[in-house]
This record gives C-alpha cells, sequence and structure tokens, in this order.
C-alpha cells in the first residue's frame, strides 16, 4: 500500500510500475557479483581483479570480463565455459539483468602446493 500526502491508502497495484521509480545497477555491482561467481569455480586458483570494471550495464543487458589463473592441470577451455555458464547464471539470478557475453581470460596456470 502507499500512502500519500493526504493520508488515503491507495494500493501499489495501482500505480503502474514505471511510475513507481527507477532501479539502476552499477556496472560495479555486476562486476562484484561476476567476480565472486567466477571464484566459486572449481579449479579457479584466483580471480584477477582489474582498475577498470568487470563488467558494463546498458539498461537491461550486461557484458562482462574476467581474468582468472587455473589450477594445473586444467582443461582450460572447459573450465572458462564453466566458469562463462555460472557467472551469467549467478547475475541474472542477483540482477535480473540479461548477460550478453563473459568473456574469460585465462592469465595463469599454478600448480598447487
Amino acid at each position: 500500500m502507499t500512502v500519500p500526502a493526504h493520508g488515503v491508502l491507495i494500493p501499489a497495484q495501482r500505480i503502474p510500475a514505471e511510475q513507481r521509480g527507477r532501479t539502476r545497477i552499477e556496472d560495479r555491482v555486476v562486476s562484484s557479483i561476476a567476480l565472486q561467481a567466477a571464484n566459486e569455480v572449481e579449479q579457479v586458483r584466483e580471480v584477477l581483479h582489474r582498475r577498470s570494471p568487470a563488467a558494463r550495464v546498458d539498461g537491461d543487458l550486461t557484458t562482462i570480463r574476467v581474468d582468472v589463473a587455473l589450477d594445473y592441470p586444467a582443461p582450460v577451455r572447459t573450465i572458462a565455459s564453466e566458469i562463462r555458464n555460472h557467472v551469467a547464471r549467478r547475475v541474472l539470478e542477483l540482477t535480473g539483468l540479461e548477460v550478453a557475453q563473459v568473456d574469460v581470460r585465462v592469465t595463469s596456470l599454478e600448480v598447487r602446493s
């Protein structure tokens, strides 16, 4: 229910959604979600944080870039595909944004000690 200045209750359903306000999800929020999601994938050793945003939001669409180090030995293309799918799924779940693209750059393979 919405209470206007004059104190009469108005059900929120009567007010069209586009008149109730707007939600803007910033690049850095999507970047944080994407970087955390990439880190959740098995065999990802490290997600590298860069200065520029890892995500760009344009309306309801986002593109994402993640740089990762993987455990050695690892099937690089398979893990990159898992990262891509997991990041896209988590961003959609948490923000409702459609993920147009997830670029995965594997910067190194590291032997676990």
